[in-house]
């Protein structure tokens, strides 16, 4: 019987397919929901900006870090690309995560999960997921299929493969 879910998220719509799918299952078995995000730190910044520009975070990111970006648009490449400095641009990652996980759990509860926490974590992105998941005492991790990294997942082999082999629990990977 599962006990706990940790639906892991990185903004895309494949992770959104994951958390809607999440969040049903916890409503069904009145079961708690962790949404889990892991910075991304160490991705490219053009991986970045597709997740800002999907989500809209940056003007968020720049609200809450009080960044002096005038121009959010044209200042993407300079918040993600090393123009910004690398406090600022943790903080900007830090709090786009952060709003990430909080939309999803939102998100999550509109859908009917009644008990929601969220995680964010720091690392490789299968072991913050796993690291989470136990953490959080998870019996099930919900992922998506493909993130916002899909060219690079194809030769690196992708989070959720990693994720379904290395878990201790059940693995549900979201199309």
């Amino acid at each position: 019987m599962i006990k706990h879910i940790l639906v892991a998220t990185d903004g895309s719509d494949t992770a959104g397919r994951a958390v809607d799918l999440a969040a049903g299952l916890a409503a069904k078995l009145d079961i708690p929901l962790t949404v889990g995000h892991v910075l991304q730190h160490g991705a490219k910044a053009e991986e970045l900006n597709r997740m800002a520009e999907v989500e809209h975070l940056v003007r968020h990111a720049a609200h809450e870090t009080n960044l002096n970006v005038a121009d959010i648009p044209s200042n993407m490449n300079a918040l993600f690309s090393g123009d910004v400095s690398g406090a600022e641009k943790e903080r900007a990652i830090a709090a786009v995560g952060e709003e990430i996980v909080n939309r999803a759990a939102r998100s999550a509860q509109d859908a009917g999960a009644k008990t929601v926490a969220t995680r964010v974590a720091n690392g490789d992105y299968d072991d913050g997921i796993l690291q989470m998941a136990k953490d959080a005492g998870a019996d099930m991790i919900v992922i998506g299929h493909r993130g916002l990294g899909k060219l690079q997942r194809v030769f690196q082999g992708s989070v959720s493969q990693k994720v379904n082999q290395q878990a201790e629990c059940t693995v549900v990977t979201v199309r």
